[in-house]
């Protein structure tokens, strides 16, 4: 019978890349992380690479839906 939930760990932020994204966003005028991550998914031809991959985190694991 094949266990229930989840199979894999969840996927932790190192330790040294910490805060990255609140800082981005709090420098680039927007009121939280979950503000910001919601407007560069909307819009993610506008944002780097990496910054989208740390709103997408972000969207994902620390954000109310």
């Amino acid at each position: 019978m094949a266990a229930k939930g989840r199979t894999k760990k969840f996927p932790q932020i190192k330790e040294k890349n910490e805060g990255k994204f609140t800082s981005w966003a709090k420098k680039n005028g927007f009121k939280s992380a979950c503000s910001a991550a919601n407007a560069v998914m909307k819009n993610t031809s506008k944002y780097t690479d990496r910054v989208v991959k740390m709103a997408n985190y972000a969207k994902n694991f620390g954000c109310n839906r």
